[in-house]
């Protein structure tokens, strides 16, 4: 098998006998240089690409390489944070509530979106990163959703949550807005996988919770968000293309939530803040069978701080407590960082492809 058939096996949950690998949304450039050669700021994406082939990654589900904010930090600049939302004019939750209220109809936003154009780009970017790895790593692309961090990430997270727990009705037209674009996305993506032989699955999601859980309460989360979400994603579900969730934070207040969506698969999992992965494996899904899960090396205690001793019996446990022919796929649980040891990150690779192949086998 080659490493895109592993990579398809796997996520199709078929007993394979060779691991499935992340990539893990590497931003550590001076690791890149490392296993290239050469250096990564010298040609970001000819580095990438060889990082990935030489580290024996067979998947990729997000095409992210570090860029001009990633090496003006690596080379030690103070990175001030302005406000954004402020200098745009977004200073009290009222400003929240005029901008929703400025959103074009459901009707124009439908006339104006072109599905097949969409379809067919979303096949060619695919497809251009396929070819720019080779036959041994399988490219996944995301999707579309009801915007949750967007708003935050605009408006700023103080006006954004009082204007939710002021203007509900404001916040729910929002969903509802960004979910007729989702979900005119993801009937595009679903004709792309039908037309052009695109891998049936899907990966993202949305930053919803802290170390703490989520920053809006379930309750209003359930009442104004999920159910938009829910209605977004719908085609995908349809189509049998498989979802697979980001997790950040502790999630365990709207774990039932997200797997109500029909997800057949979650990544992330950090465990320093409560979501357990032996809990994680046992889940299943709509249709009952365990669901697809991606970790958990992680990225705030034992890559960065561990030894490689340490990161060769993550790599282990992350195998061993999901189990063969789960759709398990070895990963870190979120971006791997520039204070990360060398040493760590090639154990964690390294340790993957070799007590992966003896633990498949």
């Amino acid at each position: 098998m080659d490493g895109r058939e592993v990579a398809l096996g796997t996520l199709h949950r078929q007993r394979v006998p060779l691991p499935c690998i992340n990539y893990s949304w590497m931003t550590n450039t001076r690791y890149m240089t490392h296993v290239a050669g050469r250096e990564y700021w010298d040609d970001p994406e000819g580095v990438f690409t060889e990082y990935i082939r030489r580290s024996g990654i067979n998947l990729v589900p997000q095409w992210y390489m570090p860029g001009e904010g990633q090496r003006r930090l690596e080379h030690g600049e103070i990175m001030h944070e302005p406000n954004p939302h402020a200098e745009a004019g977004f200073r009290t939750p009222e400003d929240v509530v005029r901008a929703i209220d400025a959103l074009p109809d459901d009707e124009v936003v439908e006339r104006d979106y072109d599905i097949e154009g969409v379809a067919e780009s979303y096949a060619a970017t695919v497809n251009a990163h396929m070819d720019a790895l080779g036959p041994d790593v399988l490219v996944i692309g995301g999707f579309g959703q009801t915007d949750f961090m967007g708003g935050y990430s605009r408006w700023g997270y103080e006006n954004y949550l009082v204007a939710a727990a002021l203007y509900p009705d404001a916040m729910r037209r929002y969903y509802h807005h960004s979910s007729v674009v989702g979900r005119l996305q993801n009937q595009a993506i679903a004709l792309a996988c039908e037309r052009h032989g695109i891998a049936p699955f899907v990966y993202s999601g949305q930053d919803i919770c802290t170390s703490k859980g989520p920053i809006m309460s379930p309750p209003m989360l359930r009442d104004l968000y999920f159910p938009a979400l829910k209605w977004c994603v719908e085609p995908l579900v349809e189509a049998g293309i498989g979802i697979i969730w980001h997790c950040d934070g502790d999630i365990r207040l709207i774990l039932d939530d997200i797997m109500g969506l029909g997800v057949m698969g979650l990544q992330g999992f950090e465990e320093e803040h409560g979501p357990r992965y032996e809990d994680m494996v046992e889940l299943t899904d709509p249709a009952g069978a365990p669901i697809s899960v991606w970790g958990c090396v992680s990225v705030t205690s034992t890559l960065p701080h561990g030894t490689p001793a340490d990161v060769r019996a993550a790599v282990e446990r992350s195998f061993t407590l999901a189990g063969p022919g789960r759709g398990f796929v070895l990963s870190s649980t979120s971006s791997v960082m520039p204070e990360v040891p060398l040493e760590n990150i090639a154990a964690m690779f390294e340790h993957a492809r070799a007590f992966g192949r003896e633990f498949l086998g």
